[in-house]
């Protein structure tokens, strides 16, 4: 694959790349066992990606089952919303060390085979959760160190993953598998805290990190099935550096990248901070229990999943800077209407709309990045990405758990609203031309 030496790099939108060569490439009209494909599910016609797209569902509602039951864990450890907010930031810390190499490797070495070894490692940590929690040696320090490590795999994993999907649909159905991936997160949100909500009220959270852990399997047998004709990739003699410089600077000289990943830092670090405090938010605001928690969670999911098939069903738009602004726009309001309610029901409705507005932002950020990124440097472009949304997403987490520690959960929200709305209206005036992209 070509490097920043034999390329120019270009500070405007990047000229489209040759559609990756993938087994039975989509013909016009997308089928799947000889029956026709409404135009919402046309990325399933490639095998591939509906191989990948089943086994991330099973595991990824493992991880919802996960996230919540650790960070209900963590409240009952410590009574603090600090804890909760910094063993969220854990998670994320890693991206800043990791991801820039992570997604270097993503352009040099089988993406498959890369994210088989960090599947396998989730697995086995899932699985020592567990078992310190069914032992009662469980502590809040066991709970961060093993945050920590799980942020470790997940930096290393994000960039691999994202920068694949191209790989398993060509680009021709990029936004489609992309939208499809973010309505599969959240078909798993919807069922992973539903879920969770029940076993950690009759069982416990070791039970949750125990099917965690079963769940991985889903996506390793899944990408085991898999099968890429990836391009060629000659022997360069540039070093990791060189190379991880490379994908900076391609980023840095492109305006529109540029500006939508200073977009998603801003996102990530303020546009979600309601997310770590969901179990303070349940407990000391609405005063609901376990069930209650879950089912905030599941209205996040519901939202985000009727956003991500909408988006689907849209994937040729021609108004994607549009949509992305209005949604940006949407969520910033609607934290600030969140941080007023004080009932369960209203909350619970507007978290499905933010839910919506979260899919919305992040799938068409997504899209747009890697459809101005060439192949040959696809993969450092995301590892920017992650490193913008996962690693922008600790320091939001402490910022928020540090205020709701002091003032309350939705002092926090209310402080993140505001950050969106004004961070959004410096965009639109810096760079208008955002709306036609």
């Amino acid at each position: 694959m070509p490097t920043e030496t034999d390329r120019p790099e270009s500070p405007g939108p990047a000229e489209p790349a040759a559609e990756p060569v993938t087994p039975g490439a989509r013909p016009e009209r997308a089928f799947i066992a000889g029956i026709p494909l409404p135009s919402t599910f046309a990325a399933f016609a490639h095998r591939n990606f509906l191989l990948y797209w089943l086994g991330q569902m099973v595991s990824f509602t493992g991880t919802w089952m996960q996230n919540m039951a650790k960070g209900w864990l963590v409240l009952r450890l410590t009574d603090s919303p600090f804890f909760v907010g910094l063993d969220s930031a854990m998670v994320w810390l890693p991206t800043w060390l990791i991801t820039l190499p992570a997604g270097a490797l993503a352009d040099r070495f089988n993406k498959r085979n890369l994210m088989l070894v960090t599947q396998s490692a989730l697995t086995l940590l899932a699985l020592v959760l567990a078992i310190l929690t069914w032992t009662r040696v469980i502590n809040i320090y066991y709970l961060l160190a093993i945050s920590l490590l799980t942020g470790f795999v997940v930096a290393v994993n994000a960039p691999v993953a994202q920068s694949m999907v191209p790989e398993l649909v060509g680009r021709r159905d990029v936004l489609n598998a992309i939208a499809l991936n973010s309505s599969m997160f959240n078909i798993a949100r919807i069922f992973g805290p539903s879920l969770a909500g029940v076993v950690l009220t009759f069982s416990g959270p070791g039970t949750c990190f125990g099917l965690n852990a079963v769940s991985f399997l889903a996506i390793i047998v899944a990408l085991s099935f898999i099968r890429l004709q990836a391009p060629a990739r000659p022997v360069s003699g540039e070093s990791l550096w060189q190379r991880i410089s490379g994908g900076i600077r391609f980023v840095a000289g492109h305006k529109d990248i540029r500006l939508l990943m200073l977009m998603v830092a801003v996102f990530s670090s303020f546009g979600i901070v309601y997310l770590p405090l969901m179990p303070v938010f349940a407990r000391d605001v609405f005063h609901a229990g376990p069930r209650g928690y879950g089912l905030m969670m599941t209205a996040v999911g519901v939202g985000a999943l009727a956003g991500g098939l909408v988006l689907a069903t849209l994937s040729r738009t021609r108004h994607k800077g549009r949509i992305l602004l209005f949604g940006t726009a949407a969520l910033g309001a609607l934290l600030l209407a969140f941080s007023q309610v004080r009932a369960l029901p209203p909350a619970v409705v507007l978290l499905a709309i933010i839910g919506t507005c979260q899919a919305t932002i992040s799938s068409l950020t997504n899209t747009l990045i890697q459809t101005m990124a060439p192949d040959h440097v696809r993969g450092r472009v995301m590892g920017v990405f992650v490193l913008c949304f996962n690693g922008m997403f600790p320091i939001g987490s402490l910022v928020a758990g540090s205020i709701a520690q002091k003032a309350g959960a939705p002092a926090a929200a209310f402080a993140g609203g505001c950050v969106i709305l004004v961070s959004l209206t410096t965009v639109s005036l810096v760079r208008p031309e955002l709306l036609d992209l």
